[in-house]
């Protein structure tokens, strides 16, 4: 029997709606409002951009949701907005500027990996700092980032920093080659650390293999970032982890002091040139903010813009939210019910409540019966019922 693709959605997609969906929007303007406090101004990108701006030194990505048009030209949903902003600012001649600050929030579509899980689309809010480079904008990104998660009611979070640029000089200076290095790259990222170690040891010497898997396994605090400073110093990647240490002792200024140094940090984008980060918070073994520097990103655009930014994930923080209690909606809610002659009154006095924030459901009920029934299945805790051109509000026992 044919299946009736009417009643089904596809894999890795899902409905939002009700309590849910008002949760994800709340939190989804306390974003954007944070961002808008910080200069960043809000841009709205395609839904659909053609595949050839997601791809990287002429390598198209993997994840994407293809389609063909009437054309026969080959396009894809929405799959990363730092792309969609760099095609915009450098396609669009009207801007003159050499620093821009953009904001922005929708849904992403991403064929995931095994292990990510099964979500295919994605809300996603988030910032794109153009045109700016060095440790102020780092750090203000890094501190934006922190704002942004504290005024969704956020307190418990860690920030994994880590830095792309450092792993580089680790592996030149170890003199491992580009094919090698892509192969380490991607089992990082993949956190497949038992496939790093035979890669490492088939193309290392074991004491190379054990400084890079133990850096890679393990992270700390200010402690570990200092040792690591001392055991790589008058090499080039002390200039790194100097300038790492340097990041979080002024955000430790700006009163962010949950940071931990974690070098298997990694993404799998290849465009990430400077630090890296990702912020988790507590029982979530997803990430709920992920970000860095990708100061090369524009020359595939032919343009010399420096560039960071990060996204929130909307779905990550809604359900913590949800499951925590951190955000209370339950505006004053009433069921209307009104007789056959009370409708234009009803319809005026709820109009009244409206105003003074009360949510107020009017329906055609044929029975108060009816409207009793809808309540109780509908979490209605009032019925305001309306006959004989009187009104009286009644509990729902």
């Amino acid at each position: 029997m044919m299946k009736n693709y009417k009643l089904h959605l596809p894999d890795g997609f899902k409905d939002t709606y009700g309590y849910e969906m008002l949760v994800k929007k709340h939190l989804e303007n306390i974003c954007i409002s944070s961002f808008e406090s910080f200069g960043y101004e809000l841009i709205k990108t395609p839904g659909v951009e053609y595949a050839d701006i997601y791809s990287t030194n002429g390598q198209i990505k993997n994840d994407l949701y293809n389609l063909i048009n009437r054309e026969g030209e080959v396009l894809a949903l929405s799959n990363d907005f730092t792309l969609s902003i760099a095609r915009f600012i450098s396609s669009n001649k009207s801007l003159n500027s050499s620093s821009f600050k953009y904001c922005y929030s929708g849904n992403i579509y991403r064929y995931p990996r095994s292990y990510q899980g099964k979500n295919h689309e994605f809300l996603q809010a988030g910032v794109e700092l153009i045109g700016e480079s060095g440790i102020n904008s780092d750090i203000s990104i890094i501190y934006l980032a922190c704002k942004t998660l504290e005024k969704c009611n956020i307190k418990n979070y860690s920030i994994n920093l880590g830095s792309s640029k450092f792993l580089n000089t680790l592996l030149d200076d170890y003199k491992i080659n580009e094919e090698v290095k892509e192969l380490i790259y991607q089992a990082i990222d993949n956190q497949d650390y038992v496939t790093l170690g035979h890669i490492l040891n088939e193309n290392t010497e074991a004491e190379t293999a054990d400084v890079i898997l133990d850096l890679i396994m393990h992270g700390g605090r200010i402690k570990f970032i200092d040792k690591l400073i001392n055991r790589f110093k008058n090499t080039k990647c002390e200039s790194e982890l100097l300038y790492l240490k340097n990041i979080y002792l002024s955000l430790k200024e700006l009163g962010v002091d949950n940071i931990i140094f974690d070098f298997s940090v990694f993404t799998y984008q290849k465009y990430y040139t400077g630090i890296l980060f990702s912020f988790y918070i507590d029982n979530v073994t997803k990430d709920v903010i992920s970000g860095g520097r990708c100061d090369n990103l524009y020359k595939d655009f032919n343009k010399k813009y420096p560039n960071i930014g990060f996204g929130i994930d909307l779905d990550v923080l809604t359900l913590y939210a949800l499951n925590n209690n951190l955000v209370s909606l339950h505006n004053e809610k009433y069921l209307s019910y009104y007789d056959k002659d009370s409708f234009i009154n009803a319809t005026k006095s709820n109009d009244i409540l409206r105003e003074k924030g009360i949510i107020v459901n009017q329906l055609d009920f044929k029975s108060y019966d009816d409207a009793l029934k809808y309540a109780k299945e509908n979490n209605y805790k009032k019925i305001i019922v309306y006959e004989n051109n009187k009104s009286i509000i009644k509990e729902v026992a």
